[in-house]
């Protein structure tokens, strides 16, 4: 099990282990869509694309220079690998991409392949009013991983599994019901068949939200879901997610769960219980001065 502290950012185009560049590679090949340096995921997702690795996974990381939320062009490069995946994992925030790279992201939704969404991935695109791209804003959280962005509350999260739900292959071999996150709760909209694994309680403020979806009164203690599985509309498998905070790396639970959800989405046998997975204490750094 690896124990690694991270606090320097380093951010490449696209990282791929040099398996990848293999012809004859029939390992299933895992993309991971990094759109955003909220929570630092371009620290998390390189050394969770090196643990699928272990685990048998072919591995691309698609990361752009810089802050992908303040830019409109080359904010992905490299996303055409897209057309190579056989699951997508994504961790974006209020973007505004370009046509041709929004389009290889809607072609892999439209063909019915597994997605997995961490975090803010719910809230992936922020396109301004009357852009032909705006209905994605919502339509990305709502119609890819069946919940739009609502709000999140202020502090850590209390997490609880779904002892119902204990029998889904995501939860394979996870022993704790119990277990607190650093990370803020996510309020969700979840479609009605989707499937509750975890849920989690935080406190914040009392207010009421205009959404595009209608209103919401935030009380300043809420309860809701922070894992489901589903299908979407295409037929692809969903894990959604708002766990993703660094910190949930520190975490067995969750890196098990995660690597479950990617063996479940492509159907691979899941890991045995005496198969260890890493865990890594991650400090986020997206809050602290840049040097």
């Amino acid at each position: 099990m690896s124990n690694l502290l991270f606090t320097a950012i380093s951010l490449t185009l696209v990282f791929a282990s040099a398996a990848t560049a293999a012809t004859a590679d029939d390992r299933p090949h895992v993309v991971i869509v990094v759109g955003t340096l909220h929570y630092s995921p371009e620290l998390t997702m390189p050394v969770f694309a090196e643990e699928l690795e272990r685990f048998g996974f072919r591995t691309t990381v698609v990361m752009g220079e810089g802050n992908p939320e303040k830019k409109t062009e080359n904010v992905l490069p490299g996303i055409d690998v897209l057309a190579d995946a056989d699951l997508a994992i994504f961790f974006m925030r209020f973007l505004k991409l370009p046509d041709d790279e929004l389009q290889p992201i809607l072609d892999y939704l439209t063909s019915g392949k597994p997605v997995i969404g961490l975090r803010t991935a719910n809230h992936s695109f922020k396109y301004p009013a009357g852009h032909p791209n705006q209905p994605w804003n919502d339509g990305f959280g709502r119609r890819a991983l069946g919940t739009p962005y609502v709000v999140h509350q202020t502090s850590e999260t209390k997490i609880s599994v779904v002892e119902e739900n204990l029998d889904h292959p995501v939860m394979t071999h996870v022993t704790k019901k119990r277990w607190v996150s650093p990370g803020t709760l996510y309020l969700t909209r979840l479609e009605p068949d989707c499937l509750p694994l975890a849920t989690g309680s935080g406190e914040g403020r009392s207010r009421t939200l205009k959404r595009a979806f209608g209103t919401v009164e935030v009380k300043p203690q809420e309860s809701d879901v922070v894992a489901w599985a589903w299908q979407n509309e295409w037929g692809g498998k969903v894990f959604g997610t708002s766990f993703g905070h660094p910190g949930d790396f520190a975490e067995e639970s969750f890196v098990r769960m995660l690597v479950n959800a990617v063996h479940w989405a492509v159907d691979r046998p899941l890991p045995s219980a005496d198969q260890q997975v890493s865990t890594w204490n991650i400090e986020r750094v997206d809050k602290k001065p840049r040097k």
